[in-house]
């Protein structure tokens, strides 16, 4: 590329031009226009053009990848490459693996036996239960360690079986040091599989796990190692010429994650450059890096790792470079850093560490000292070194424990807010200079934040029910003008605290919790640790297992009171009304779903019936007690043994609302429960099909919105 072309311009065509689409024609035109001003010698529109081609070829690309056909579980047999280990999770065993059979699509295959250890084999063979969850992951459930077996052997000269055959050597470890053997993996091998859950969680609180994941940190500290030897023997151009071949090796050594790809990309450009005699910016490398690694996979645009390290990478070259003067110039690192990274961490995870950036600047020369012993001990596993790195990690522990008190759940800003401010931020990269360049970057950085704290503060203006899309399980919201009651909190993974941060909900009235399974009580530890909880209710029936040993333990440690619910209790908070009704007795079949908490809720004249899991057995027995409502949360997400004709009669609503996840195994909602809400004119909202739902009274009317999963 030549020295006058500023390579943000490419990457800003080439993602506009991918972004927007287009057809066939529209590409060979673009082609076209790049060979005549290549023959005007325009270079610098030429390569423009070029790029923008590129990126528009990448998206109809994109738009013709085969995706695996999977909308229901169904046993297949699959064969997929190794480039990972397994790893525990809870009580099975998980394996990650970025291609399956003709597939270019990330496979986690989960296995319910403890599988025989990975040694140097190159391909797996496994027959199990293929399905597509509620997140659109492809997933696959191994029952029998018959059904899975290795094949073939990864290559002597093939980079990967040397960090393979390293990690082996470090096995005999893990049993004594476990903590320190995946310490060690994840910085030197990039294997963060192997990272406890408690470890992740620690760093993350703190706003420096990415210190921990393999990324340019490791890669410059190689390259700076290689280089100096090479340059200390009076060797520039084979240290050039070796920086190119380290570039060439660290991606397939470690794997090609977007964190390696980009430092790999920028010390493969910066030799390249050095080798050609044509040197240029580090600024020109970064737009550089980030344009081959989008022309190469052009799905990392919308990945978060990509996002977050280029932004990170970015913010050090175009706002803290110019701003950095005196003794205080860290600062400018750390500001520039902040307001790259905070819309992005905030649009992905709702979560930020405040704070991050220094903790970061403080455990920046403990990781890499941690690295350095990291990579000794991959050399001369000892016992020694390996006590040497759980010193460290205490070290690391104990500033992260400092800032963790920072840590907290926010609103994300709306997907808008975010494309304009980062657009925004590459057009002043490619037209501004110094100074002002990263002052003007600050500011464009800071729209997306901005549209956080709006959002984060926005209310209701009228009662309104949200059914939040949480997949397979419930999670509803009541508000009204400065109130919220929540019922149920989804699955864990379902993260209903972001979603509630998303809604400007940060004070919650009152909490129910209509039964314990897994699907409506996963997400409520969370919700009473990290958000302003007034009560909890629940049912004595059947109020035992792990989710609610761990309620009780959040709410005696928060002394947020708690409630038993006995039938007809009712509360009052902000103009709702609700009155709980619960069934006679316990029945021996699906007694947990019958017990639910059944809530009859009014908003002045409006009315809802939230009905839990509850089935035939407990609808009959509070049949003669149900009015009629406008609006029904259909029981058990649309299961045949709920919603009996009888039971829809009595309730005569004008419109039912279903939670239930993408492609669940469970067939929710059932197609003749469907055909009964059909039978007596209910108008059926569902949050597989139609997201998150909104429901408000106007004076006369009722305004159903739906907010489609992205």
């Amino acid at each position: 590329m030549p020295n006058d072309v500023p390579a943000a311009l490419p990457l800003m065509a080439w993602i506009a031009a991918y972004l927007l689409g287009g057809s066939p024609r529209d590409a060979i035109l673009l082609c076209a226009l790049v060979l005549l001003l290549a023959c005007a010698r325009r270079a610098r529109a030429a390569v423009i053009c070029a790029a923008a081609a590129a990126g528009l070829i990448a998206a109809l690309a994109q738009a013709r990848a085969a995706r695996p056909a999977v909308s229901a579980e169904r046993f297949a047999q699959i064969v997929a490459p190794i480039d990972r280990d397994w790893r525990p999770r809870g009580d099975v065993w998980l394996l990650r693996v970025a291609r399956f059979n003709r597939f270019a699509e990330p496979l986690a295959i989960y296995a319910r036996f403890v599988p025989k250890p990975i040694a140097m084999e190159s391909s797996i063979r496994v027959e199990g239960f293929l399905r597509r969850n509620d997140r659109g992951e492809v997933n696959m459930t191994v029952k029998s360690p018959r059904l899975m077996s290795y094949h073939g052997a990864l290559r002597a000269f093939d980079p990967a079986a040397w960090n393979r055959a390293l990690a082996n050597r470090l096995r005999p470890f893990a049993l004594r040091y476990p903590t320190q053997v995946a310490l060690v993996e994840a910085l030197a091998l990039g294997r963060g599989e192997m990272l406890a859950d408690e470890v992740r969680d620690q760093y993350k609180r703190g706003g420096t796990y990415h210190l921990l994941v393999f990324s340019g940190l490791q890669i410059a500290f190689a390259a700076g190692v290689l280089a100096w030897l090479l340059r200390s023997l009076h060797a520039p151009r084979t240290s050039d010429w070796s920086l190119l071949a380290f570039a060439v090796l660290a991606p397939a050594f470690i794997g090609p994650s977007a964190s390696v790809s980009r430092a790999s990309l920028g010390i493969g450009l910066y030799a390249f450059s050095r080798i050609l005699k044509r040197p240029t910016t580090l600024e020109n490398l970064w737009c550089a890096a980030a344009l081959s690694r989008l022309i190469v996979s052009p799905s990392d645009l919308t990945d978060v790792a990509f996002q977050l390290t280029f932004a990170g990478a970015g913010a050090l070259l175009f706002i803290g470079k110019p701003l950095a003067r005196g003794r205080a110039q860290w600062v400018a690192y750390a500001v520039g850093a902040e307001c790259a990274v905070t819309p992005l961490t905030l649009f992905h995870f709702h979560q930020y560490a405040l704070g991050g950036s220094i903790a970061t600047l403080l455990l920046t020369p403990v990781i890499f000292v941690m690295l350095v012993v990291s990579a000794l001990v991959c050399a001369f596993p000892s016992a020694p070194l390996l006590r040497v790195v759980g010193v460290l990690h205490r070290l690391c522990t104990f500033v992260n424990e400092c800032a963790a008190p920072f840590s907290g759940w926010y609103a994300a800003p709306p997907a808008r807010s975010l494309a304009c401010g980062l657009l925004l931020a590459l057009v002043v990269i490619a037209m501004v200079r110094g100074r002002v360049r990263a002052v003007a970057l600050i500011a464009a950085l800071l729209v997306p934040c901005i549209a956080a704290v709006v959002v984060a503060h926005r209310d209701v203006n009228g009662p309104t029910l949200t059914v939040l899309d949480v997949g397979q399980g419930d999670a509803i919201v009541l508000r009204t003008p400065g109130h919220a009651i929540l019922i149920d909190g989804g699955c864990s993974y379902a993260n209903v605290v972001a979603l509630l941060a998303g809604r400007g909900v940060r004070r919650i009235d009152a909490l129910f919790l209509t039964h314990v399974h897994p699907d409506h009580c996963g997400g409520l530890p969370d919700v009473l640790a990290r958000l302003d909880v007034g009560q909890m209710w629940i049912s004595p029936r059947r109020f035992a297992g792990d989710c609610a040993q761990r309620l009780l333990e959040v709410a005696a440690e928060r002394r947020i009171p708690i409630h038993l619910v006995r039938d007809g209790d009712t509360l009052a908070r902000g103009g709702i009304f609700l009155r709980a009704l619960l069934a006679g007795r316990t029945y021996k079949h699906s007694a947990e779903n019958n017990a639910s908490i059944v809530l009859r809720v009014a908003f002045g004249r409006n009315t809802i019936l939230l009905t839990g899991d509850i089935e035939r057995e407990a609808e009959d027995d509070l049949r003669s007690r149900i009015q009629a409502a406008e609006v029904l949360k259909v029981a058990h997400h649309g299961s045949r043994s709920s919603s009996t004709p009888e039971f829809l009669v009595a309730v005569a609503p004008r419109i039912g609302l279903i939670s239930c996840g993408r492609h669940n195994l469970f067939g929710h909602p059932h197609p003749e429960v469907l055909r009964r809400l059909e039978a007596q004119g209910v108008r059926v909202y569902r949050t597989d099909r139609d997201g998150t739902l909104d429901v408000q009274w106007g004076q006369r009317q009722l305004f159903v919105t739906r907010e489609p999963a992205n």
